[in-house]
């Protein structure tokens, strides 16, 4: 540790000495409290208003769903409905609720599940409606079944019942409280409940007394707390004050493995890239961001930022996606052809800001790389280091010309990534990139309509090679989950869907 960074872990500790948090901790002593340590700030915790990633994770503590996927997420089975019918036609969905309760005592019920689900699909500031908008309506047939309908076929649905926006939520405590106050102390559904929350600092949560999963969660509690240098979190981790540290820079894993710690790579969806605006110049000129991607050498990025855990992107699918098409090749780097691009862009100031968020030393390395390869190509990426949460906001405001980022896929079914990632009509904008393709959005409408693999296979792999050709994104490569856990903790994983499966099963021992 150098001095920097025991200044910065000490002053942090110190100004922990006086927050609620630490005050919940020491109240509960004996108990078994995992304290999680991520890079980036919590922004909200009412499910349906995010899609941001450590929004993302915490949620996914808090509220329970229709069903629930497997570890691998290859399948899904009985949540808090015990079982499901589907019509003939395939329109039709209905879902049988088991016996459970809210945080607060009170029952879960089939108007609690189509009132979720209303909200989440229709709502205007519902943050991520896309993938649901063959969703019709949800009504409650009897206090527990609830019917959804929906107005074409569309096989992804099953599977999207388990991502963390479609969390049950008590309709009668948020008409009660109102949108902004749910958002901030809401009244859970999952293993654990609400207990307080200090933005840039931590969310503590407890053990919901009413989880329907009888005998558990194991836990006490959960800790999540915001620590945004990666250096400073490690130092946390190994001095005793963190239990997970989440997001680890390659560079530090085997240090940490050799100190005992859990620290092995973990399956991903994700896709890192270099995120473009293509409403901003140069990025709305094609030839332009031609001459990036060709002047880019993803191999040589991948080696350096991911040490041989990453593998180079040729496509935006990570392939822990069905119907990646691994027969794309992955772009090699030509300065010859990328700067002959330049010139037909006719782009007279070759230039760019490349943002990248603050203390995320992989993404500045990653930066770095790139400006000096496309120096050579003869663009300027002016690389701007950003407060993380300020990162998003102007990723949403589309106030960016590029910036280093990643995503990754809550379901192994590419149409939940696609509507994220590469749907123009929807309403994060194909992720803040601005771009949109009326062929590609199409083809995603008919990839989701479509039952039999084969075709949908083939609409895809079209679709990948469309957003290639025309530089949707990026695509850098595909990286692990880099996170390293205390030998105490038992039975937790990261799953590739940025959840933790075996929350309710996870232990300090």
């Amino acid at each position: 540790m150098d001095r920097r960074s025991f200044l910065q872990t000490t002053a942090f500790a110190a100004g922990l000495a006086t927050l609620p948090g630490l005050a919940f901790s020491a109240r509960a002593a004996d108990a078994k409290i995992l304290r999680m340590g991520y890079g980036s700030d919590v922004l909200t915790l009412d499910p349906i208003k995010t899609v941001y990633g450590s929004d993302i994770m915490i949620q996914g503590l808090m509220f329970a769903r229709l069903l629930q996927a497997n570890a691998d997420r290859s399948e899904v089975g009985p949540g808090l409905a015990e079982k499901w019918d589907i019509s003939d036609d395939g329109l039709v969905y209905t879902f049988y609720l088991r016996d459970a309760k809210f945080a607060d005592g009170s029952p879960i019920t089939a108007e609690d599940v189509a009132f979720s689900y209303t909200r989440m699909r229709f709502q205007k500031d519902s943050a991520y409606a896309a993938p649901f908008q063959p969703l019709k309506e949800a009504k409650a047939k009897d206090a527990k079944t609830v019917v959804m309908t929906l107005d074409r076929k569309f096989t992804p649905f099953l599977t999207l019942t388990e991502i963390w926006n479609t969390g049950i939520v008590p309709k009668a405590a948020v008409e009660k409280m109102g949108d902004d106050a749910f958002a901030k102390a809401p009244v859970t559904s999952g293993p654990f409940k609400f207990v307080d929350w200090k933005p840039g600092d931590r969310v503590v949560l407890a053990k919901n007394e009413h989880y329907y999963r009888q005998g558990l969660p194991h836990l006490d509690g959960i800790e999540f707390r915001y620590v945004p240098d990666d250096n400073t979190r490690i130092s946390m981790l190994q001095a005793g004050e963190l239990d997970v540290n989440i997001g680890v820079p390659i560079a530090r894993l085997a240090e940490l493995k050799a100190a005992g710690f859990r620290a092995d790579p973990e399956t991903s969806s994700v896709t890192y890239e270099l995120l473009i605006n293509h409403s901003k110049a140069p990025f709305d000129n094609l030839k332009f961001r031609q001459a990036v991607s060709h002047g880019i050498d993803r191999k040589a990025i991948c080696d350096t930022v991911t040490l041989g855990t990453g593998t180079p992107a040729n496509s935006i699918f990570s392939p822990a996606l069905n119907y990646f098409d691994k027969s794309l090749p992955v772009i090699q780097r030509d300065v010859a052809k990328a700067k002959a691009l330049l010139a037909e862009s006719g782009v007279s100031d070759a230039s760019f800001e490349l943002m990248v968020a603050a203390g995320t030393s992989d993404d500045e390395k990653t930066a770095v790389l790139i400006q000096a390869q496309l120096a050579e190509v003869g663009i300027t990426a002016n690389v701007a280091k950003v407060d993380p949460t300020s990162v998003w906001t102007r990723l949403i405001d589309g106030d960016y010309q590029s910036q280093i980022n990643w995503w990754y896929n809550e379901t192994r079914d590419p149409d939940n990534a696609l509507r994220w990632c590469a749907w123009g009509a929807g309403d994060n904008k194909s992720y803040y990139t601005r771009y949109n393709n009326d062929e590609v959005n199409k083809l995603i409408e008919e990839g989701a309509g479509e039952v039999e693999g084969d075709k949908r296979g083939a609409i895809y792999a079209k679709i990948q090679q469309i957003t290639v050709d025309e530089v949707a994104q990026v695509a850098l490569y595909y990286p692990a989950w880099l996170n390293a856990y205390s030998p105490k903790v038992k039975d937790l994983i990261l799953n590739i869907g940025l959840q933790f499966s075996e929350i309710d099963q996870t232990d300090l021992v």
